[in-house]
């Protein structure tokens, strides 16, 4: 059987440690375990007494979540608004390319970033074709083909961000030749569908 000498050298330190491990549990880990359980309930109450309207927040600036247009007449001013920024995009390629690369063009198409009128453009057109019944399915057919060249475009400019530390073949000229090209195309649908919507 262990003395009572044994049980000093071997098991009041053992004693020392759990008894240093249940004070720490006790200041540290109970207070923010409580406090993760209070945070939600304060987060709720704070957020009851501030505006509805969804917020995303830069910093310590909040700024309005961007929506999709909710009238016709908000559709087609952004429709109008996303056709001049496509037409500013193709005359200024070479420079927007110059100045901010990939992410430059990709930034107009409205994938990076949420700024630009071309992001959310889908669902204006939708919206003007729930709206009017006398527009044909040739119509839809033309926005589908828009977002397809607008994918393109969008998805040649990131390639040609990457494509100097990949072992594909090509320069990034390439890759901006064409995206512009699909932004082109893309223009054409646009103007195709202010045709059906005579604008």
């Amino acid at each position: 059987y262990p003395t009572i000498a044994g049980f000093q050298e071997v098991g009041a330190p053992y004693l020392h440690t759990m008894v240093l491990s249940c004070m720490r549990f006790a200041l540290f880990v109970l207070p923010c375990a409580a406090a993760r359980l209070i945070q939600p309930r304060r987060a709720f109450l704070a957020g009851s007494s501030a505006s509805l309207l969804p917020v995303m927040r830069r910093g310590d600036a909040a700024v309005a979540a961007p929506s999709k247009a909710a009238s016709p007449a908000a559709a087609k001013q952004q429709i109008l608004a996303g056709y001049d920024e496509l037409g500013r995009l193709l005359r200024d390629f070479e420079a927007v390319v110059s100045g901010g690369g990939g992410d430059g063009v990709r930034r107009v198409l409205g994938t990076v970033g949420t700024v630009s009128p071309v992001y959310l453009i889908e669902p204006a057109f939708r919206l003007l074709f729930d709206e009017d019944e006398s527009l044909p399915m040739e119509y839809i057919e033309t926005v589908e083909s828009l977002m397809r060249n607008l994918a393109a475009a969008d998805s040649e400019a990131y390639s040609a961000i990457f494509i100097e530390f990949s072992s594909a073949k090509g320069k990034p000229a390439d890759y901006f030749g064409r995206s512009k090209q699909a932004v082109a195309r893309a223009r054409d649908d646009w103007r195709q569908l202010m045709d059906y919507l005579s604008m």
